[in-house]
């Protein structure tokens, strides 16, 4: 995660967009961009992610 110097001052009204962008899912893998913009436009943050994404399992089995 990168926060940026806007961080410095809270937004006015305290809130925030969040976007979260799945950029590659498939294989097994998904990789998700984040950003976090003040009401006023101001960047806030920048996250990446990358995750396993492991299979559901079938109803009724022990871990359901």
């Amino acid at each position: 995660m990168h926060l940026t110097d806007a961080l410095d001052r809270p937004p006015r009204d305290g809130r925030a967009l969040v976007r979260i962008r799945t950029a590659h899912a498939g294989d097994g893998w998904a990789v998700d961009d984040s950003t976090v913009w003040s009401h006023g436009g101001r960047l806030l943050a920048l996250a990446g992610q990358a995750r396993a994404v492991r299979a559901a399992q079938a109803a009724g089995s022990v871990n359901s």
